[in-house]
C-alpha cells in the first residue's frame, strides 16, 4: 500500500517526535512486549483444528471484494450485515474444514504432479501460452502472497474438489425418471383468462388539489433533492511523473540483460517418473524394503521394459501413473530440487539413478527438451522504456506523497501549501451526490471521503485517498447543497400519477376478486368478462415456455392444481405493470415424450444428473459434518 510506503520513508520532524515518544514508552514498559506474537483468536473449531480470526478475516475480505466487484458502491457494511455475510463465511470455513478432514481420512490425496499441472494451467501465470515462473512469483507478490502458502491453499482447494467431482460425475438419471421429467416439461394446459387493465381504471379518475397537497405533506422525504457537494482536490499520479523522466538507452539495454528471462521462455523439460512412496513414519527396514523394490524396477527399465507400462503398474503417484508416468513439460523451480537437478542432468531418453525426495524414491526418464527462446531488444524496447520511467519516478512519487500527506494534515483549512509543495494544480469537481458523480467523483472512494463529517462540514481536508495503485488524491469541501424540498408544482404531476395508480390498482384488485368469486360459483366467464368491460380469451393449449403471455400468468397457471371433472382450476395474478388477470385452467395433458428430440433428451439428462449430483454431494457434506465435532464462536468475528 502506498500509504505504508510513506511511513517506511518518513523522515520529517513529526516522525522523529513519534520515535522519541516510543523510546520513552519502551524504556518504561519494556521493548520485549512489542515483539511477542499476539495469540490468534479462535473463531471456530473442527475436532482439534482451530479456525483462527486471521484466517476468517482473509476469507471475509475476499468475499466482500467479490461482492464489491459485482455490485459496486451498493456494498456497504450495513448491506453486508443485513445479508449475514459474516456468519455465512464462518459457516463455510467450518464446512470446508470438515470436508478436508473426512476426505483425508477416506484416502483422498493431491499428488505433486496434480498440483504442478493445476498451477501450469492458471492463465494468470502464463506468458505466450506457457507457464512463466517469474510471472508466477510476480503475481503472487503483488497480492501479498508467498508461493509456499498459496500452493498449500491450492492443495486444499483441489482436495475439496476431488470428492465433489467423484460424487457428481457418478450420479445418473434412470430412463423412467427422465421420462417423468420430460412429461412434465412438455406438459400442456388449456386455459382461459380475462385481463383487467389498470389503464382502463385510471380513465376518468380525478385527483383533488387537497389530495395532492396531503400526499405531498405526508411524503416530503420522497420529494427532497439529494444532498450535493462540490470539492477542490489535488491528484498525484506516478504515471504523470513517469512521462517526464528522460530515457537512458544504456540503462534500457542493461535492464534487458538483467531481465532477459522475462522476455522469452527458458529451457523446459519433459519427464516421466515412477514413484515408490515412502511413508513419513517408515522405519529403516521399511525404507530398505521400498528401496529394493525401486532398484528392481530401475533394473527392469534399463533392460528395456517399456517405461510407461512399468509406471502404470508400479508407480504410487495416482496423478501420473495412468498417463504412463508422464509429468508434462516443466521449468526450473517447479519440482523438488533433487528431482529437478536430476531431470536437468539427463539427456533425452536417458533414465536416472534412484532419486530420493520428500515423497519417496523416483526413477526419472527424460522424454523431451524445449530450448530457450528470447525476444530481441528492439521488440521489447517500448516496454523497457515504460518500466524504466516508472521505476525512476517511484522515489519522486513517494517523496511527494509524504509531503502531500503531511502538509494536507498540518494545514487542514487549505490545500494550497500541499499543492505548492508537490507542484500540483488544485482542481474543482462538478456537483455530485453520495451515490453518483462524474469525473473524479465517479470514484466511490472520493465520494465516500467527501461525505465524511469533518470534510462535509468544511473543518478539514480529507486524508490521502488511494484511488488505485500509485494514484492518490486529497480533497476539501468547496460548496455544499443540503437536501431541499422540491416545490409542489415541480412534483405535482408525479403525485397525480401515483395517486391514480394506487386507486386504479385497488379497483382492479376488487373487480378481479369479484370476477374470481363469480367464476368459482359457476357463472359463465364470457358473460362475466363482458359485463366488466373486458373479454374472456381462450389461447388454446400452452406450454411452460409460452412467450405470448405474461411470464407470471404462465407460471401461476402451471402451478394451479389439476382441474377436477367438469370444474376448472382458477386463480388470479397481478402483472408487473399493475394489470390483474383472472384465469381458469380447463385441461392438463402430459407431454408426448416420443416427440422429444434425442439431443433435447441428452441436454435434459445432463442437467438432471448435474443437479442430482449436486444434491447428493450436499447430502454427503451434511453427513460428513455430523462425523466431526465442531464449535463456532460468532462473538469473536
Amino acid at each position: 500500500m502506498v500509504l505504508q510506503a510513506i511511513r517506511d520513508r518518513a523522515q520529517n520532524w513529526i516522525a522523529w517526535v513519534i520515535v522519541g515518544i516510543l523510546i520513552v514508552v519502551f524504556a518504561v514498559w519494556g521493548i520485549n512486549v512489542y515483539f511477542e506474537p499476539e495469540a490468534d483468536v479462535t473463531v471456530a473449531k473442527v475436532n482439534d483444528v482451530k479456525i483462527t480470526q486471521s484466517l476468517y478475516q482473509r476469507a471475509y475480505d475476499q468475499q466482500r471484494q467479490q461482492l464489491a466487484s459485482r455490485l459496486g458502491s451498493n456494498v456497504s457494511e450495513e448491506f453486508l450485515e443485513a445479508m449475514g455475510l459474516k456468519r455465512q463465511v464462518l459457516d463455510r470455513l467450518v464446512e470446508e474444514e470438515a470436508q478436508i478432514q473426512v476426505s483425508s481420512d477416506l484416502g483422498y490425496r493431491i499428488s505433486t504432479a496434480q498440483l504442478v499441472n493445476h498451477i501450469n494451467q492458471v492463465q494468470a501465470f502464463q506468458k505466450e501460452g506457457r507457464f512463466d515462473r517469474e510471472l508466477y512469483e510476480q503475481v503472487l507478490s503483488s497480492n501479498a502472497l508467498r508461493p509456499i502458502v498459496w500452493e498449500q491453499e491450492q492443495r486444499r482447494v483441489l482436495l475439496l474438489t476431488q470428492p465433489y467431482r467423484g460424487v457428481t460425475s457418478t450420479h445418473f438419471v434412470a430412463k423412467p425418471e427422465l421420462d417423468a421429467v420430460l412429461r412434465l416439461r412438455e406438459q400442456t394446459r388449456s386455459l382461459g383468462y380475462a385481463l383487467l387493465s389498470l389503464a382502463k381504471f385510471e380513465e376518468g379518475l380525478q385527483v383533488s388539489d387537497e389530495d395532492i397537497k396531503a400526499h405531498y405533506e405526508k411524503n416530503q422525504d420522497r420529494f427532497k433533492t439529494a444532498e450535493e457537494v462540490k470539492i477542490d482536490y489535488i491528484e498525484l499520479n506516478i504515471a504523470d511523473l513517469a512521462k517526464a523522466v528522460p530515457i537512458d538507452e544504456a540503462a534500457l539495454k542493461q535492464r534487458y540483460e538483467d531481465q532477459k528471462s522475462t522476455f522469452g521462455v527458458e529451457e523446459r523439460r519433459r519427464a516421466s517418473h515412477i514413484l515408490f512412496q515412502v511413508p513419513s513414519d517408515a522405519d529403516e527396514a521399511k525404507v530398505a524394503e521400498i528401496r529394493k523394490k525401486a532398484e528392481d524396477a530401475l533394473a527392469r527399465a534399463r533392460k528395456g521394459e517399456p517405461f510407461d507400462e512399468l509406471a502404470k503398474t508400479l508407480s504410487d503417484d495416482p496423478g501420473s501413473a495412468t498417463q504412463g508416468g508422464d509429468l508434462g513439460f516443466f521449468g526450473r523451480n517447479i519440482m523438488e530440487k533433487a528431482f529437478e537437478d536430476a531431470a536437468y542432468s539427463l539427456t533425452e531418453g536417458q533414465i536416472s539413478d534412484l532419486i530420493r525426495t520428500g515423497f519417496g524414491f523416483h526413477i526419472i526418464k527424460l522424454t523431451g527438451i524445449e530450448a530457450a527462446t528470447f525476444k530481441p531488444f528492439d521488440a521489447v524496447r517500448a516496454q523497457l522504456a515504460t518500466d524504466y520511467q516508472m521505476s525512476q519516478a517511484e522515489d519522486q512519487f513517494f517523496q511527494q506523497l509524504e509531503k502531500l500527506e503531511t502538509l494536507s494534515f498540518e494545514h487542514p483549512d487549505s490545500l494550497a501549501p500541499a499543492a505548492q509543495a508537490v507542484g500540483a494544480t488544485i482542481q474543482t469537481s462538478d456537483w455530485f451526490a453520495r451515490n453518483a458523480g462524474t469525473g473524479i467523483a465517479e470514484n466511490v472512494k472520493m465520494r465516500e471521503a467527501a461525505f465524511t463529517p469533518d470534510v462535509l462540514n468544511g473543518t478539514s481536508n480529507s486524508g490521502v485517498i488511494e484511488l488505485e495503485t500509485n494514484h492518490v488524491a486529497v480533497l476539501r469541501m468547496r460548496e455544499r447543497k443540503p437536501p431541499m424540498l422540491r416545490p409542489l408544482d415541480d412534483v405535482k404531476a408525479t403525485i397525480v400519477t401515483t395517486l391514480k395508480r394506487e386507486r386504479a390498482g385497488s379497483q382492479a384488485a376488487e373487480q378481479g376478486k369479484s370476477l374470481l368469486d363469480k367464476l368459482n360459483a359457476g357463472e359463465d366467464p364470457v358473460t362475466l368478462a363482458s359485463s366488466m368491460g373486458t373479454e374472456w380469451k381462450r389461447p388454446g393449449p400452452i406450454k411452460r415456455d409460452e412467450s405470448t403471455l405474461a411470464p407470471n400468468l404462465v407460471r401461476d397457471a402451471f402451478s394451479a392444481p389439476v382441474p377436477t371433472e367438469g370444474k376448472p382450476s382458477t386463480g388470479s395474478v397481478a402483472l408487473a405493470n399493475g394489470d390483474v388477470v383472472v384465469y381458469a385452467v380447463y385441461e392438463v395433458k402430459d407431454g408426448d415424450i416420443a416427440q422429444v428430440k434425442e439431443e433435447d433428451r441428452k441436454v435434459l439428462r445432463d442437467q438432471a444428473e448435474r443437479l442430482g449430483g449436486q444434491a447428493m454431494y450436499q447430502a454427503l457434506i451434511e453427513s460428513w459434518k455430523s462425523q466431526v465435532k465442531s464449535a463456532v464462536y460468532p462473538d469473536k468475528i
